[in-house]
């Protein structure tokens, strides 16, 4: 179960885990801090043009790390039954637990820079695009009271709260392992694979 755990944990770091969409078009990034950007260019002219963030992808490295690391002791305690391997695997999976919680706060708090990516500046760069957008179909002008417009948003995606349980879910499944592998080197079980032959001697003549 943990190395099950484990392996979707670490196919869903690549998944997009944020996502903002606005007027200027959408975002959306994954843990490693890999952008995914579809804009209208409704800035391309205006003087305040919105900023790419830096988005680093430093604790999904290291939870990717962590990962590895059980996944390669899971093998050899499934094969050695070692409690220094059942040991490495709880705590390289508790590890990439808190890196998955740390990245998905990371983030998260990374969400209004990246709404701010697809937001329309109103200077007049901003209004040509605007217009130009209206003018071929692909938008809507915008007149003062008379009409509504959705602002830009961002919020977090399933993939990146699904990661969280994984990687809980595994950790607690090896912690579970090791106490089981514990109480069994504790409490051994000896069976004795020599039956005992009890032999019955017939009574004499002179009994």
């Amino acid at each position: 179960m943990a190395a099950v755990g484990s392996t979707a944990t670490l196919i869903l770091l690549f998944q997009s885990w944020i996502t903002a969409q606005g007027p200027d078009g959408k975002v959306a990034a994954n843990a490693f801090g890999r952008l995914e950007i579809t804009t209208n260019y409704l800035n391309v002219w205006s003087q305040t043009k919105p900023k790419t963030p830096p988005v680093t992808g430093f604790w999904a490295i290291l939870a990717s790390a962590a990962i590895i690391v059980a996944l390669c002791a899971i093998v050899l305690n499934i094969r050695l039954r070692n409690e220094i391997f059942a040991r490495l695997t709880t705590f390289s999976l508790a590890c990439a637990a808190f890196s998955v919680i740390l990245c998905l706060i990371y983030l998260n708090s990374k969400g209004a820079e990246l709404k701010a990516m697809t937001s329309r500046t109103y200077d007049m760069g901003g209004q040509i695009g605007q217009i130009l957008n209206w003018a071929t179909g692909r938008g809507k002008l915008v007149v003062p009271g008379t009409g509504t417009s959705n602002y830009s948003s961002a919020g977090l995606t399933h993939w990146g709260l699904l990661a969280v349980v994984t990687s809980l879910g595994s950790t607690m499944a090896a912690i579970a392992q090791w106490l089981l592998l514990r109480r069994a080197t504790d409490n051994p079980v000896r069976l004795s694979w020599r039956m005992p032959i009890v032999l019955s001697r017939a009574p004499s003549n002179d009994d």
